[in-house]
């Protein structure tokens, strides 16, 4: 990952950005965030494309966030 002076001060500041997917159960009104959480869309995207051909979970969304902490 490149970063520069002006990313780590905008991360400093900030904070990182991350990606997680919503998931929900199939067959239940059930939704929850699921328990990974990734540093590009790119990687957020394989995993919802994963989990289009799971019989137990159905993707809602992609969130993004920003934190402090380094996942």
């Amino acid at each position: 990952m490149q970063t520069t002076v002006l990313k780590e001060i905008i991360a400093f500041i900030f904070g990182r950005k991350y990606y997680a997917n919503i998931v929900g159960t199939k067959g239940t009104a059930e939704m929850q965030l699921c328990s990974f959480i990734f540093r590009t869309k790119a990687e957020a995207g394989k995993h919802r494309d994963e989990l289009m051909s799971t019989l137990s979970f159905k993707y809602i969304e992609t969130i993004s966030f920003r934190s402090r902490k380094e996942y």
